[in-house]
């Protein structure tokens, strides 16, 4: 059984479909790329499934075009990551969760998954000095690094990933995230030091 990423990419089952057509993620993916940010999240006003979806999505996109990336699981208490790949959480409890890199179908996209359980709760891995540590590491390793954010909504995670890119998508659903919690989630990626490039519409 294939995953939905390779569903998109292969175009196989045509009512099996990611929240946006591959084709349209092949757009998204090469604005994003005038943009040149090596460091980027995912990330929406609401919770969702549909943040680490687009984020796996336009990650694929853009290792097609032959750049080298790696896609961060970033939303640690509800990891996606792992069933859009068809990929076994690792196992791994004592492990420094950023460390558990692994290679995809995908040539040139790798991703880091989230353990079953850790010891440190996401919060404090997030404001550790090694965060910023293997954020630096990624940035010579690969040419872009993507991370599958939380919401904006979920608490203060997202804005601390924020601190450590330098540019961000935000998923906002059609006519029903309200203009002011778009203007909100906007100033908190700001405020973070993470502009906003773009914003993907779901249904």
């Amino acid at each position: 059984m294939q995953s939905p990423i390779e569903d998109l990419i292969h175009g196989g089952n045509k009512k099996k479909k990611g929240v946006v057509s591959f084709d349209q993620m092949k757009v998204i993916s090469s604005k994003v790329e005038k943009h040149s940010p090596s460091i980027l999240m995912v990330t929406s006003v609401p919770a969702g499934k549909s943040v680490a979806m687009i984020a796996a999505e336009l990650a694929a996109a853009i290792a097609l075009q032959e750049r080298k990336v790696l896609l961060v699981e970033g939303d640690m208490n509800k990891p996606m990551l792992h069933e859009w790949f068809h990929m076994e959480q690792p196992a791994e409890k004592h492990q420094d969760p950023l460390t558990t890199v692994f290679s995809t179908f995908v040539p040139r996209l790798d991703v880091l998954l989230s353990p079953h359980s850790i010891d440190q709760k996401p919060l404090d891995i997030w404001l550790s000095p090694s965060f910023k540590q293997h954020v630096e590491s990624w940035n010579k390793i690969y040419d872009r690094v993507i991370f599958s954010a939380p919401s904006l909504s979920s608490g203060v995670e997202a804005e601390l990933i924020a601190e450590g890119c330098k540019e961000a998508l935000l998923v906002v659903r059609r006519n029903k995230d309200k203009l002011e919690e778009i203007k909100k989630a906007s100033a908190k990626l700001e405020m973070a030091g993470c502009r906003v490039i773009g914003v993907v519409y779901q249904q």
